[in-house]
């Protein structure tokens, strides 16, 4: 032992726990973080943390499960995720004041009231719904709109921000619906602006799920997209009231409706996207009862090229054969999705934001407007174009960097961002 004296107790932190089979879950609530260790693992910082000597602890390991357990690397791996430190060490700093809970985090929402908003009645509303809005769709497959319901010819530019501002309204439903299914675990989460590569999205730290049932992570997952097939069957049924005469929509609101639609087919098929961290990527991890799917299949891919260039693997002894077979497929499909992911940025994305570069351009130096569109269709395009793809781009590139820096600083770990 080199930091912690077997003769010694150590400081644990307060933590939370869950078993779950051959391996246990340990979570920082005030942190969100949250580890997978061995079951055992867990019966080793129970005794450390009820006042146990790591010596002490050691021998009792042995004599339970009759193994000789790798302490210094154990207690070491949890002290760099900060779960415990040294005798000896200071007390953490007392935490600042509490700060107000964020409206979109729920933090007043009670689980009990969360699981109403999700029990069986409500559900099955929602699937009388969605029912009623298929028979719909089969009676008539012609209003289900397509790519040409974004296609304006006029006012292009007041559709597409109406259009824009009442998808963004759904994209803050859905993650929303992610946060309702955490409290109904009993758990808590925050909605965030992030990245999936070069696209900005709206998405939703779960990671306090990994200290719920396997059912609860499940239904926290896909309530996310319920609520988007919900939203696009309510959006049908309007069009089909509509065209059946019970309505009478004013043209612009049914041209609004239907682009709203065809935004919720876009965010559903975003989902499918496996090789990005989507909610049906995480519905497969939690079905699989893989804890660090794309991490650990990164892993695998660099030592593909590590045994090329004779350097030393990361270490993944410790992923089940089982385990590793599914890593095996879904490297084919991570490096087949970023390699159209890339092809998509090259040949669409990055010519789209130079096209509206040059028109932007165009514009301050006077330039004569030529087409359908007018310059302020053409700036609210640019600015769109800028803000979500380059401003992706850029988040996507700074994440990059950031994962490099550190790799290089833990280049035999695998690293779960």
């Amino acid at each position: 032992m080199t930091e912690f004296a077997l003769d010694a107790p150590v400081l644990v932190r307060p933590y939370t726990a869950r078993r779950d089979g051959d391996f246990a879950v340990i979570g920082d609530d005030s942190r969100q973080v949250y580890l997978s260790i061995p079951a055992e693992g867990l019966d080793l910082l129970e005794w450390l943390r009820d006042g146990a000597t790591v010596g002490e602890a050691v021998r009792r390991f042995e004599a339970t499960h009759e193994a000789s357990p790798d302490a210094d690397a154990f207690l070491q791996a949890l002290a760099d995720e900060g779960f415990l430190a040294p005798a000896g060490a200071h007390d953490p700093p007392a935490a600042g004041p509490a700060r107000p809970p964020r409206a979109g985090h729920l933090a007043w929402l009670s689980p009990q009231a969360a699981r109403r908003l999700l029990s069986r009645p409500v559900l099955a509303v929602c699937g009388v719904i969605v029912g009623v809005a298929v028979v719909m769709a089969v009676d008539r497959p012609g209003l289900v709109p397509g790519p040409s319901s974004l296609m304006f010819h006029s006012h292009f530019w007041a559709y597409l921000l109406v259009v824009l501002g009442i998808a963004v309204v759904g994209v803050w439903l859905h993650e929303l619906a992610h946060v309702v299914g955490a409290r109904a675990a009993g758990t808590s989460a925050r909605m965030t602006v992030g990245n999936q590569m070069y696209a900005i999205v709206a998405q939703t730290d779960l990671s306090g799920m990994w200290m719920a049932s396997k059912r609860e992570r499940f239904v926290a997952v896909l309530v996310g997209p319920l609520v988007d097939v919900i939203g696009a069957a309510l959006l049908f049924i309007t069009l089909w009231l509509n065209d059946v005469g019970v309505l009478g929509l004013p043209e612009p609101v049914r041209l609004v409706v239907a682009g709203v639609l065809f935004t919720s087919f876009i965010r559903l098929l975003w989902q499918t996207f496996l090789f990005l961290r989507t909610d049906f990527y995480y519905l497969i991890t939690t079905a699989l009862d893989t804890r660090s799917l794309m991490a650990d299949t990164g892993a695998y891919l660099r030592n593909l090229v590590r045994r090329v260039l004779r350097r030393r693997l990361i270490d993944q002894s410790g992923v089940g054969r089982g385990e590793m077979r599914t890593i095996r497929i879904y490297a084919v499909v991570w490096v087949l999705g970023r390699v159209v992911a890339l092809a998509v940025l090259f040949t669409a994305t990055i010519p789209l934001l130079w096209f509206y570069l040059v028109r932007v351009v165009g514009f301050f130096r006077g330039d004569e407007m030529t087409g359908q569109f007018t310059w302020a269709d053409v700036l609210a395009l640019a600015i769109l174009s800028f803000l979500l793809d380059g401003g992706g781009t850029l988040m996507w590139l700074r994440s990059l960097r950031r994962s490099s820096r550190l790799r290089r600083r833990a280049p035999d770990r695998v690293l779960v961002e």
